[in-house]
């Protein structure tokens, strides 16, 4: 009875287990209970300003560039296995700053080459609930971007199917109404120009790693890093229209574990 007591012990505190059996044991939770996601490397774009001696152009990029979306470049889209986890609803204060409620922690394995760092963005190959529902201005967004078309509206994320959608005067919307085209609402039947309106739709949530990822070692072996996930339509401002992460590694060969 002790011996079972003494061997719980040591397993709880690290005593008595070697660098190989956390390695082992992180590698096989990834690889047995985590997800197939899109990763993809973020990089600043070159219309962000380089230092002193380049005062014109603003920290977060121009905001008429063609080529990025916020100042950050996506590239090297590829599938990765993650262990995804919640935060509680409350703001929290750990060792990578402040946590907002709805931010995620992933957990990748040690064995992935080239894990997720800062502004790299990581996108679910499933559909969620995005939130409450979003308010659109019908016509705006196609008013300030010449690649929208008039009867087209911006979404946070791809959609995927609709939940509800009601306009200002109460007048419910339905799948034949419009249809879903990425990240873009293609209107058949369309609420007037500038009235507004409300949707709520199962969407493909992506994720920014707006914190520098927290790296854990054993015996100066990693066992895999801790980041932590921000909704992107909380950090980027700017996002292509016309193709999601998930379509880029749509026909990918494998996955990075």
């Amino acid at each position: 009875m002790t011996d079972g007591i003494a061997r719980r012990l040591n397993v709880q505190t690290g005593l008595g287990v070697s660098w190989s059996d956390n390695f082992k044991s992180q590698d096989g939770l990834i690889a047995n209970r985590g997800q197939i996601l899109v990763h993809e490397v973020g990089v600043s774009c070159t219309c962000r300003s380089g230092d002193l001696r380049d005062p014109i152009l603003g920290a977060s990029g121009t905001m008429n560039c063609s080529k990025c979306e916020n100042g950050w470049l996506y590239k090297k889209s590829r599938q990765i296995m993650g262990l995804m986890s919640g935060i509680s609803y409350q703001r929290q204060l750990n060792d990578e700053g402040f946590i907002s409620p709805g931010d995620c922690v992933l957990s990748v394995s040690p064995n992935l080459d080239k894990p997720p760092t800062d502004f790299d963005r990581i996108t679910f190959t499933w559909p969620e609930p995005i939130g409450d529902g979003q308010i659109v201005v019908r016509g705006a967004d196609s008013g300030r971007n010449s690649k929208l078309k008039k009867n087209e509206d911006l979404l946070h994320y791809a959609g995927a199917e609709l939940i509800y959608c009601e306009d200002d005067k109460g007048r419910e919307y339905t799948e034949s109404d419009f249809s879903f085209d990425g990240r873009k609402i293609v209107w058949h039947n369309a609420p007037k120009k500038n009235s507004r309106y409300t949707i709520k739709y199962m969407g493909y949530v992506s994720w920014i790693v707006f914190a520098t990822p927290h790296s854990r070692r054993d015996r100066d072996i990693s066992l895999g890093s801790r980041i932590i996930l921000r909704k992107s339509h909380m950090v980027n401002l700017r996002t292509e229209l016309n193709q999601t992460p998930v379509d880029k590694v749509k026909y990918g060969a494998s996955v990075k574990a």
